[in-house]
C-alpha cells in the first residue's frame, strides 16, 4: 500500500490494513483522551522504536523490528508497553511466538514480523502526525585543529536547550473546537489525529487565501508579486 493510499484510508477514518498482521486502527481523540495523552505517547514511542537513535553502532542488517524484538524477550516493562500498545492499536491480543529460527509477534489470525514492521511505523507516523528526526551526520574532521571545533559546536548544540513549540495537540484541539469552521465539539473529538492536522493546515490554508485575496482587492499587496494559480485552497499542500 503506498502512501497516498494509507492518507486516504486515515483522512476517512478507515482502518489500515498491514499485510500480513490484520487491520490496523487509529483511536479517535476522544479515545486518546480517555487512555491518557502520557500513555498514548508512551504506546507510539515503543512502537516506533528506531535503530538509528541507538548509542551503539548498530549492523546495517539489523531491522528496527530486530530492535524491537530483543526488546521485549529482555525488557519485561517495554514488552508490557508494546504489548498494550498493539492491543489497542489492532485490537487485539499480542503474544511472542516461534517458528524454526523465527520470532514474531502473533496478532489474531496474523503476524507481526520484519516483512511488515516497517509499514507498520509508517502508518503510525502518518496517522500521528510524527516526523523522525533524523541522526546527526558523521562529521570526519580533516586534523586535530578541526576536530576540536566540530566537538566544541556539538557540545554547545547538545547543551542549547530545545525551542519552545508554538502548537501542540491541545491547543489545536482546542482552537478547531472554537473556531467557526461548521463541526460541533462531538464531531472534532471523534477524529483521529491525522483528520485533528490535516483540518488545521487545510482551515490555515483557507484562511490565509482568504486574507490574500482581501488584500489585493483593497490594494494592500502588490497582485503582479502573487502567483494566482497558486490562490486555491484545493492546492496540494506542501
Amino acid at each position: 500500500m503506498d502512501e497516498q493510499d494509507i492518507k486516504f484510508k486515515l483522512l476517512g477514518n478507515r482502518s489500515v490494513t498491514i499485510e500480513g498482521a490484520g487491520n490496523i486502527y487509529i483511536p479517535s481523540i476522544r479515545d486518546i483522551f480517555d487512555l491518557n495523552m502520557s500513555i498514548y505517547n508512551e504506546y507510539l514511542s515503543a512502537l516506533l522504536i528506531d535503530k538509528s537513535a541507538l548509542e551503539a553502532e548498530v549492523d546495517e542488517d539489523i531491522s528496527n523490528f530486530d530492535v524491537f524484538i530483543v526488546n521485549c524477550y529482555h525488557n519485561y516493562s517495554f514488552k508490557e508497553v508494546s504489548f498494550k500498545a498493539l492491543n489497542l492499536f489492532f485490537k487485539s491480543e499480542p503474544s511472542i511466538a516461534m517458528e524454526g529460527d523465527d520470532v514474531f509477534v502473533k496478532i489474531s489470525e496474523g503476524r507481526i514480523d520484519r516483512n511488515n514492521f516497517s509499514l507498520l511505523q509508517k502508518v503510525l507516523m502518518l496517522g500521528n502526525n510524527v516526523k523522525l528526526s533524523s541522526p546527526e551526520s558523521e562529521y570526519k574532521p580533516a586534523n586535530s585543529k578541526a576536530r576540536k571545533m566540530i566537538e566544541m559546536i556539538m557540545k554547545n548544540k547538545k547543551n542549547k536547550p530545545p525551542p519552545k513549540e508554538k502548537m501542540d495537540l491541545f491547543s489545536i484541539v482546542s482552537g478547531l473546537i472554537w473556531k467557526d469552521n461548521g463541526q460541533s465539539i462531538d464531531s472534532i473529538l471523534d477524529m483521529n489525529i491525522f483528520q485533528i492536522y490535516n483540518g488545521l493546515h487545510t482551515t490555515d490554508k483557507i484562511e490565509n487565501i482568504s486574507h490574500t485575496v482581501t488584500a489585493l482587492y483593497a490594494g494592500t499587496i502588490d497582485g503582479k508579486k502573487i502567483k494566482l494559480s497558486d490562490m486555491h485552497w484545493a492546492n496540494k499542500m506542501e
